[in-house]
């Protein structure tokens, strides 16, 4: 069960509870898909990736080919401009009992500020999925198609008023700078929604299951009917997709 939210202004919490109350969840995240990563293929690519990588975060095991794993996954442009230290790369995400660490319940920017510190190349898009991949129980991406429906940038696509930070497109594309900032403050702000989320569908009183494909089940890598923070990022990718 991922942490409770932290830090959500009332106003934002009104603007949540109307949004989940409008929107399926369910029906979003059975409508995901990037690639061959959809709800009737049992999302294989994000499962393998999934396995792997939080296998590796549990043993402080991270490397760069799981980075580059991840960046071929999502069709990072410039792949080769991605760079760090060979041997293992130090994301602190699991204590040794295979629990995430508590601390991160109050402040989850450590891991990614970790790697952002030991990997070039990379911007807030492919470390936020890196981080996602190894824990996505507590943790979500943040993408720019997320950014530009529910943050700034893209008045155009622009739905929801949740995040400050920015995406940009020079005409090579949308991507969210590093050099602005809310970030990555607006990642934790962002983490905490998606908490939200999570807790109201986890709602013991009115609980609404999340309908994992039953290979991520198999695997160990969610409870039945739990909803993590990357389930529920999916969702709302998947809504975000309506608009872009």
């Amino acid at each position: 069960m991922p942490f409770p939210p932290l830090n959500l202004s009332v106003d934002l919490q009104n603007g949540l509870n109307a949004f989940f109350h409008e929107h399926d969840f369910v029906a979003l995240y059975k409508s995901y898909g990037w690639q061959q990563d959809t709800y009737r293929n049992g999302f294989p690519h994000i499962l393998n990736l999934e396995s792997g990588l939080r296998t590796a975060a549990v043993n402080n095991r991270i490397t760069m080919q799981h980075v580059i794993s991840v960046a071929n996954w999502g069709k990072l442009r410039n792949i080769k401009r991605v760079k760090g230290p060979e041997g293992t790369l130090k994301v602190a995400l699991y204590q040794c009992d295979g629990f995430p660490f508590p601390q991160l319940a109050k402040d989850p920017l450590p891991p990614i500020v970790s790697l952002q510190r030991q990997v070039t190349g990379l911007g807030p898009t492919y470390l936020s999925k890196v981080i996602r991949f190894a824990l996505p129980e507590e943790y979500g991406a943040i993408d720019t198609r997320i950014v530009r429906v529910v943050g700034r940038g893209d008045q155009a696509s622009r739905q929801q008023n949740w995040l400050n930070l920015k995406a940009r497109n020079y005409g090579y594309g949308w991507y969210i700078p590093k050099a602005q900032a809310t970030w990555p403050n607006d990642y934790a702000k962002w983490l905490n929604v998606l908490r939200f989320f999570a807790s109201r569908l986890n709602d013991p009183r009115n609980p609404c299951p999340c309908p994992h494909p039953t290979n991520f089940i198999d695997r160990g890598l969610r409870l039945q009917g739990v909803w993590t923070c990357a389930d529920v990022e999916m969702a709302i990718f998947s809504y975000a997709c309506q608009f872009i």
